[in-house]
């Protein structure tokens, strides 16, 4: 029985799962460590590659096994050096494909039918599919730069503000003295996050401002309002005769806000990346979906 394996490898995790040619699923694993090219290429493959032996010790394999094809859905592969990079570190011997994470999203969610997925975890992207089948793309460049509205941006924002309030441009808040808790008060503290650039580590505060938030906190309710004013951003770039797809941790979070911008447009997901991924490798290996 041929075993395909697909892998959605973001900024804090890596998810893998084992299908047969016939969409069964096999076994499937989650790893709290990222599988993004735009942090490390050999970090990921090594998240991927034990992913791999964990799916097959599941599968009662060899230890030496490899699946028969590897589909990667990976944050940060469009970087021509670093995606060169990953797919060297994979034996030769293992088929491979590799895409963005976003794009497996929008497979996944849509059924590869045309629609607009709005990704929002460690890192956001827009993808889209229209009705000619044409493919569109947007945000997605990367933390610090990009990424606005994620979890790495939720989370520089918040030592932003916390900054400020040290230095007496902010009054004080009850989410301020939570992050004064949860980083630390002194200078040194302080800027082991201020100079902090890993956004999985960055991504990790933003538990903190949706909590405070939804008690009505005004400073995390003005940086969840910011977030939501990016995604519609991205959201516009779009055609906007599509259903819209919100995927991700934090987009899970936004979703009730973006629903009352989006009126109507809100579908739910049919899938996950998982599975837009197995549509990708059985439409690589001539195999109806």
């Amino acid at each position: 029985m041929s075993v395909i394996v697909a892998v959605d490898g973001g900024g804090s995790r890596c998810r893998l799962a084992a299908f047969s040619e016939q969409g069964n699923l096999l076994a499937r694993v989650s790893i709290e460590s990222h599988a993004s090219p735009s942090i490390s290429p050999i970090a990921a493959w090594r998240s991927i590659d034990n992913g791999i032996r964990m799916l097959g010790t599941q599968l009662k394999k060899d230890p030496a096994w490899r699946p028969d094809f590897l589909m990667m859905g990976l944050a940060g592969s469009l970087q021509e050096n670093r995606r060169k990079e990953l797919l060297q570190l994979i034996p030769a011997s293992l088929p491979r494909a590799l895409v963005t994470d976003g794009h497996a999203q929008l497979m996944g969610a849509s059924g590869g039918e045309p629609g607009i997925c709005l990704a929002v975890g460690t890192g956001s992207v827009l993808h889209w599919l229209d009705s000619q089948s044409r493919g569109g793309m947007a945000g997605g460049w990367g933390f610090p730069v990009g990424d606005e509205g994620s979890g790495a941006w939720f989370g520089m924002r918040l030592i932003q503000h916390y900054v400020w309030h040290c230095d007496g441009l902010e009054q004080t808040s009850p989410l301020m003295k939570a992050v004064a808790g949860r980083v630390g008060s002194t200078v040194s503290d302080i800027q082991l996050w201020t100079t902090q650039s890993e956004s999985s580590v960055l991504a990790q505060l933003a538990p903190l401002i949706f909590e405070y938030a939804s008690r009505g906190d005004e400073l995390a309710e003005s940086i969840v309002s910011e977030a939501v004013s990016h995604c519609i951003k991205l959201v516009n770039l779009a055609p906007s005769n599509l259903p819209v797809y919100i995927v991700g941790g934090v987009g899970d979070q936004l979703r009730p806000l973006l629903e009352n911008v989006l009126t109507g447009r809100v579908a739910k997901a049919r899938g996950d990346a998982l599975h837009g991924l197995l549509q990708l490798a059985l439409q690589h290996n001539g195999v109806k979906g």
